[in-house]
């Protein structure tokens, strides 16, 4: 009990840590957890961590981009030109509104999460444990990811270059598959996603700060029904592959209209689908072992390197995971309703020194992948390089870097399907 209520607090420290600081990632929690890849802490502990501190970026991204004109979390970008629209009370009323709406669909979300576990699970239903239905699923995955691509043909080159490079170790593949993709052996996923989305990420120019002052809670009551519906649009945005929370936020947003040529409603209804969709992304993962996004791509990489199975172990961990959630919601929504003030003093102060403080990071958790890589420190050097360049040309071309994470980590699980595939056609 005691480990997991620290389990829970730490997730909690990094997910505001990454709401609050812009340059940290929605995923700073599972690069977090490659740190203790090695040492098989239990399941529940890991998926408490991922969970909380996925949530909590969402959470607290609102505040950093309300207060600061500083988005906490890319999906709050859409809304950035509306902040200076608002009189400053009404940015206090809306830091508590996207604090009840966040509260609302976070809660619904999880509850909704594990009454799918519990009753539409693949140990209750084995057919969908099938390779054909799990074929059916990665290629409806791959089709919406190139569907929600900017330009489509893009995203297939990168998912082709994914599936190029991906396999490891697939004895369905011949010899000479390896001999030609050995320049990039020994890569690691941290490296790739350092490279490809964290490194670019420090050389997006910084914003102006925009800041409230003496917030206090206001009583005013939300509207609920933005909130509802925003939390259903969240849910199912929730399960289309890719960047979930930016796609919720982007129905949300230009589906809800202005009141009184006020932009609050829109942004309303922006934050609070973005923390339903952060959530819902766990049900294709927890059912069907089907990661749909960054997050879920990479705690998918590390159930695997625990040998730990997500669709053979949720039904035993979903309960107190549930309810480790609904604390912490509870938990958030204090604190974002709370401490408003010192949220945007620290973020102010911060700003100026924020690519120095996410570089130490980053140094950090490069040093701590390289310890558990197989390479050596200047296979390394030249790999990341690599990547790095590769990201700086897809952030140029404005195109985005998940077809191509998602290929690479799902690369050998399309080969297995492949073979499977194949395997019956000839027996027919």
């Amino acid at each position: 009990m005691i480990s997991i209520a620290l389990v829970t607090l730490l997730g909690m420290l990094v997910g505001v840590a990454a709401g609050l600081l812009p340059a940290l990632p929605v995923f700073t929690g599972p690069m977090i957890l490659y740190l203790f890849v090695n040492n098989n802490y239990p399941i529940l502990h890991l998926l408490i961590f991922w969970m909380v501190s996925y949530s909590g970026t969402q959470f607290f991204g609102s505040i950093a981009t309300i207060t600061t004109k500083i988005p906490g979390e890319e999906s709050s970008a859409i809304y950035l030109p509306d902040i200076d629209r608002l009189g400053i009370e009404e940015k206090k009323h809306l830091l508590f509104d996207t604090a009840v709406g966040s509260f609302v669909a976070g809660t619904f979300s999880i509850l909704l999460v594990w009454t799918i576990v519990m009753f539409v699970n693949p140990n209750i239903f084995p057919a969908l444990l099938g390779y054909q239905i799990q074929l059916i699923a990665y290629l409806f995955a791959i089709f919406l990811l190139i569907l929600s691509g900017k330009p489509r043909w893009a995203s297939i080159l990168l998912i082709i270059a994914g599936l190029m490079i991906g396999p490891k170790q697939n004895y369905a593949l011949p010899v000479w598959w390896y001999d030609l993709t050995f320049f990039f052996s020994g890569y690691t996923l941290y490296m790739i996603v350092l490279g490809t989305i964290l490194i670019p990420s420090l050389f997006v120019p910084a914003r102006q700060i925009s800041t409230i002052s003496e917030y206090t809670i206001k009583s005013k009551i939300p509207n609920i029904w933005i909130i509802i519906k925003s939390t259903v649009i969240g849910i199912f945005a929730g399960i289309v592959p890719g960047a979930s929370a930016s796609i919720a936020t982007t129905l949300a947003y230009n589906t809800q209209k202005e009141s009184n040529n006020s932009p609050y409603n829109k942004i309303l209804a922006a934050e609070t689908a973005n923390n339903a969709a952060v959530v819902i992304v766990a049900i294709p993962f927890f059912i069907l072992g089907l990661p749909i996004n960054q997050n879920t791509l990479l705690m998918s990489n590390i159930m695997d390197i625990q040998s730990l199975n997500i669709i053979e172990e949720i039904t035993k961990v979903i309960t107190p995971l549930t309810l480790v959630m609904l604390i912490a919601f509870v938990l958030y929504f204090w604190l974002s309703t709370h401490l408003i003030n010192w949220y945007a003093n620290t973020v102010n102060i911060l700003h100026n020194k924020m690519k120095w403080i996410v570089a130490i990071i980053l140094l950090v958790l490069i040093t701590a992948d390289l310890q558990y890589s197989e390479i050596t420190l200047y296979r390394y050097c030249y790999l990341l390089i690599g990547f790095t360049i590769f990201g700086f040309v897809i952030r140029f071309f404005k195109w985005s870097a998940i077809p191509f994470l998602f290929a690479v980590v799902l690369s050998d699980k399309f080969v297995w399907l492949g073979v499977q595939t194949i395997n019956f056609i000839v027996s027919k």
